[in-house]
């Protein structure tokens, strides 16, 4: 029973010499690599927020571009406005209508007779002058169109 005792005392004087837990100098240590590594981390996530917005902004406009050409098509099955509308106008999408976004169709004759060339361009107007300016994200779409 004695030495049960004294392996017991010993096991005991064991469990007291072990450390369980940091020093100060640990947890300083620790912070300042945590803090290395999370502000570049809290940076990229605001560049990457910044540059889904931009990819969302560039998606609606292409969308917007998109819309102007559908309707400027549906238009254009009018024989009358077939042979007669050309030139660069204004283009309003109905049920879209926006004051941050502008578009602008261009419709002109093609060097194949009975096709027209269609550009679309849509851009977000920031100082709202309606006019595309540089630095003003804008999408810009062309295509033909026949009327046979």
């Amino acid at each position: 029973m004695k030495f049960d005792h004294q392996t017991n005392g010993f096991a005991n004087t064991c469990r007291r010499s072990i450390r369980h837990g940091a020093t100060l100098i640990d947890v300083a240590v620790g912070a300042a690599l945590l803090s290395l590594v999370l502000i570049p981390a809290l940076g990229l996530m605001g560049q990457t927020s910044q540059l889904l917005q931009r990819l969302d902004l560039q998606d609606q406009l292409l969308f917007e571009a998109e819309r102007v050409i559908e309707q400027a098509k549906i238009d254009l099955c009018d024989p009358a406005q077939f042979a007669t509308r050309r030139g660069t106008f204004d283009a309003v999408v109905v049920g879209n209508e926006t004051t941050s976004m502008r578009s602008r169709l261009t419709i002109q004759d093609s060097l194949t007779p009975s096709l027209l060339t269609m550009d679309a361009l849509v851009w977000e107007d920031r100082n709202n002058n309606a006019e595309p300016d540089e630095g003003e994200l804008s999408q810009q779409l062309r295509t033909q169109w026949s009327q046979l």
